[in-house]
């Protein structure tokens, strides 16, 4: 598809501006980015070998070699027998045939510590090139991660809508099959190589570990919860976090609430092409320590969307990132008491050529988020 063509000439661009005479495209999502080929490497590596002015390489094993040819992307072919080999049909001496042995090379960064040591002998340059593509979507991909937007308040309502107090969390769990039914049906298909789909819910005080996968057991008590729609459709990721309550809130855990929520307004004011990624993370951070909340923070303000939940660009202090007009990122700032529990809401937010545009669309109120009031 001409989208895929799109992105093959935009990384020949940066490797004639680099220099290089070659760049090698070999993990699973970025084969997928590239081609809309699904393809899992393992133990037989796949290389798309892109060079300025030239058809792409898929330098392939044997047994891909049929599949590979069905890609529309314009193409060539190298063959290579099997991961190991006899002499004379490894993937390296068949890279050998596309590539001088003083090919000035370029790999991307998610490049395996096997593969770099296999590839030795070019002195490959570990470059972004891949990650500086994937952080500004295409119409086709904004499209995309709206619909997994949607997908994901979704998944969110259905499990904040089986809580209870005093219920465990393996009460919760069936929303994740629900919801996969549901996308299937209005979807036509959910793609298995491209799609995760998942929904959990942090119980207080466990909440205040976002970093701690729920267990069944874990009690839904009072305090502050913390539920997460975390999704891959077909191909791209969106995601909803939201902290609530089913019982009434305390006065003081009502205060932090409205303090996060307000924090994360600052985070969406802030947004806008052109404006550094630190400077959202910086505004936002100085407002909770100015708070008196410098030991309760456990992480940024944000991250990327896209093909992965988790990619450039990183709204973190210290952040080099830039944002520009179609990025879509998180806005997630959170307050943590150890013991008592976490406050966090998360939203996938795009950025539009003047502002933002929240593509999520769950309320972020404390009416709202107290359940059964």
């Amino acid at each position: 598809m001409p989208e895929h063509q799109n992105r093959l000439s935009a990384l020949e661009e940066k490797v004639k501006n680099a220099g290089l005479d070659a760049f090698l495209i070999s993990t699973k999502d970025s084969i997928f980015y590239f081609t809309g080929f699904r393809y899992e490497p393992f133990e037989r590596p796949f290389f798309i070998v892109v060079r300025p002015g030239q058809k792409p390489v898929f330098l392939t094993p044997r047994i891909e070699a049929e599949n590979m040819a069905t890609i529309a992307v314009p193409h060539r072919i190298v063959e290579y027998i099997d991961y190991p080999a006899p002499a004379g049909g490894s993937y390296i001496e068949a890279l050998q045939t596309v590539l001088p042995a003083d090919a000035n090379i370029g790999v991307e960064m998610s490049i395996t510590g096997e593969l770099m040591v296999a590839l030795s002998d070019w002195s490959p340059r570990v470059l972004p090139f891949v990650e500086q593509l994937r952080m500004v979507k295409s119409p086709h991909e904004i499209a995309a991660i709206r619909k997994a937007a949607k997908y994901s308040d979704r998944g969110l309502q259905l499990a904040m809508g089986l809580a209870r107090h005093g219920g465990r969390i393996a009460d919760t769990d069936k929303a994740n099959a629900l919801l996969r039914e549901e996308i299937a049906q209005q979807e036509g298909y959910l793609d298995p190589y491209i799609s995760n789909i998942w929904q959990g819910i942090w119980a207080a005080p466990y909440s205040a570990q976002p970093h701690r996968f729920p267990e069944p057991s874990d009690t839904l008590i009072e305090g502050p919860n913390v539920g997460l729609s975390f999704l891959r459709v077909n191909g791209y990721s969106a995601e909803t976090e939201r902290t609530f309550f089913v019982t009434s809130p305390h006065k003081e855990d009502a205060e932090v609430f409205n303090t996060m929520v307000e924090a994360g307004k600052i985070g969406f004011a802030a947004l806008r092409p052109g404006v550094s990624c630190h400077e959202v993370d910086h505004k936002v951070m100085e407002f909770l320590r100015a708070e008196g909340f410098g030991n309760n923070l456990l992480h940024r303000t944000g991250h990327g969307i896209g093909m992965g939940g988790h990619e450039g660009p990183w709204v973190a202090e210290g952040s080099d990132d830039i944002l520009q007009e179609n990025m879509v990122v998180s806005i997630e700032p959170g307050i943590y008491w150890r013991g008592q529990g976490g406050f966090r809401h998360s939203d996938t937010v795009l950025i539009t050529k003047d502002s933002y545009e929240l593509l999520t669309d769950m309320p972020h109120d404390l009416a709202s988020m107290t359940l059964g009031t």
